[in-house]
């Protein structure tokens, strides 16, 4: 037998995030979703302009999350699941870590 390294490709479109309109796929949906229902329970001029305007600052704030970090909220939400067992910081009453020499010197 001959010993020889098999490589595999790794193809962009397996690793690339799914993006929808410049933002996260999840947060473009919600975003749509909220502004479609706020323009039907409205049903008058000021909801529309209300609508559009949450969905335009929402598009924005979504492109410019996603150029950071494209699994920005998913990384967040699931931080959030974690967030009991890893501290952000060292609580306040942690006990010093004191060295106990083994011999006299």
């Amino acid at each position: 037998m001959i010993n020889r390294k098999s490589t595999t490709p790794l193809l962009q479109s397996l690793t690339r995030p799914i993006l929808l309109l410049g933002g996260e796929r999840e947060n473009i949906i919600l975003l749509a979703s909220l502004s479609l229902s706020l323009c039907v329970a409205g049903r008058d001029v000021l909801s529309v302009l209300l609508a559009l305007l949450i969905w335009s600052i929402g598009i924005i704030a979504s492109k410019l999350s996603a150029k950071i970090d494209p699994w920005a909220t998913k990384i967040f939400l699931r931080s959030l699941l974690y967030q009991d067992f890893y501290n952000a910081r060292e609580r306040i009453n942690t006990p010093q870590c004191i060295l106990k020499r083994t011999r006299k010197i």
